[in-house]
């Protein structure tokens, strides 16, 4: 991804993520409570990673969008201007077989967003939002760095199988 997030597009970013985690932990604070936005964070982040694809092309609009509000929210709040960019970051690269996961698992995200209930939607569409948006930054990038060698050991795994790697 090739837009980077401002400071004031990050404050958006963050608050979508306190939003969620306060609400877990006022909550029973169960982990499945945590798993609709986590699988939306991850999803986010793997989309940043889809570079020349629809999924990134969602990335790069998703921080445009925080970008824009942010700075709206920023210069209305505080009559602060021009934050400027924060580090553009990556979690890492895809192979083939782990992009192929990522299309696999959006497929599967798209079905379960579906099935899911309204706050567990709300909660799914903050995960996917924060992961698009907050990856574009160096720093977040550098923590979410395993969701790629997730993914592609997973597409590999998905590829070994189908060449007939597992016998039954």
């Amino acid at each position: 991804m090739n837009t980077p997030l401002t400071l004031a597009g990050a404050v958006v970013s963050v608050a979508v993520l306190i939003i969620n985690v306060r609400s877990w932990w006022k909550g029973n604070r169960e982990l499945k409570a945590l798993v609709p936005f986590g699988g939306g964070l991850i999803t986010g982040a793997g989309w940043t990673m889809c570079i020349g694809g629809l999924f990134g092309w969602f990335a790069a609009q998703a921080v445009q969008a925080s970008n824009k509000v942010g700075d709206k929210g920023v210069g209305a709040t505080t009559g602060a201007h021009g934050g400027g960019s924060l580090a553009l970051g990556s979690p890492g690269h895809l192979t083939y077989p782990g992009a192929c996961a990522v299309l696999v698992a959006a497929i599967v995200g798209g079905i379960v967003l579906k099935a899911a209930g309204k706050q567990d939607t709300k909660r799914m569409l903050g995960g996917l939002f924060a992961g698009l948006t907050l990856c574009a930054t160096a720093g977040f990038a550098q923590i979410m760095q395993w969701v790629p060698e997730m993914y592609n050991a997973l597409g590999d795994a998905g590829q070994s199988v189908l060449n007939g790697a597992v016998s039954l």
